[in-house]
């Protein structure tokens, strides 16, 4: 529960913006040719890496946003352009607006999906390996969403705020979805099917990227900090009045977790 935000504002007007769009087939490259780049890569320069559904079968997309100069930039994109030769570059300096209308814009209409979460400290060759069976055998409308956490954000300790996701990593979002009632099951098994696969490179997840939860998950999502939540919510939510969210519980006391293999998601 928030009862007030401090922000602090910076200037920005224009910054080096859009997608590289990689042919199908290539998913385990592409992904290695992520780790590096991102392993490297400044605090102005952010990159989201997809999975996406087409006709030729998965493809591989990344959404860059860089803060700095375009000429620094651009000179940092080598590596993604020439050796791993994108079909689509739609790279170019845009306002700020613009980068954030064009990265993630709104669906033309609502649609059912499920998704769920995990952060990886290291995408390792077997957690890319995992990553790439799934996608040979996917429903038609998946999505795997990777966010590379470096930067200020893993500068703050884990116990100034809720969030504990300090640590450098990848922020991975598996989802799918559906058009008919009757191919829900199957979305929802694939989508859980492949969390519990990479489980085992798991140290936590994002609150925000589930679509269902239960006390173990957000458990694992507030990690060393759940503990002081509770007691938090003891005090100023002790009836338990917000819970329409990943709850924490008034009273639940801490409790070891043991690691299951199959999923908590159901």
């Amino acid at each position: 529960m928030a009862t007030a935000f401090e922000y602090q504002l910076h200037p920005v007007s224009e910054i080096l913006a859009g997608a590289l769009m990689y042919p199908a087939g290539r998913i385990p490259e592409l992904l290695q040719g992520y780790v590096k780049f991102t392993g490297s890569a400044p605090d102005e320069m952010a990159v989201v890496g997809q999975i996406l559904p087409s006709e030729q079968g998965p493809r591989f997309r990344m959404l860059v946003g860089y803060c700095g100069q375009p000429s620094v930039g651009n000179d940092l994109l080598r590596p993604l352009r020439a050796p791993l030769k994108p079909q689509e570059d739609t790279i170019k300096v845009v306002s700020y607006l613009e980068a954030q209308a064009t990265g993630f814009p709104p669906a033309p209409k609502p649609f059912p999906y499920f998704v769920t979460s995990l952060f990886l400290p290291e995408l390792s060759d077997a957690a890319i390996a995992a990553i790439t069976t799934a996608t040979q055998d996917a429903p038609r409308r998946l999505r795997v969403m990777i966010g590379s956490f470096h930067g200020a954000v893993t500068r703050v300790r884990s116990s100034d705020m809720a969030f504990a996701l300090r640590q450098r990593g990848y922020d991975v979002e598996v989802s799918s979805s559906w058009s008919a009632p009757q191919e829900k099951a199957s979305a929802v098994r694939w989508v859980n099917a492949l969390r519990d696969n990479l489980q085992p490179f798991a140290h936590g997840l994002y609150v925000n990227g589930l679509s269902e939860t239960n006390d173990e998950l957000v458990r694992a999502a507030y990690g060393p900090n759940y503990a002081r939540l509770v007691e938090i919510k003891k005090k100023y939510d002790p009836t338990n009045v917000l819970r329409l969210n990943q709850n924490i519980q008034p009273g639940a006391g801490p409790r070891i977790i043991k690691k299951r293999s199959r999923s908590v998601l159901r």
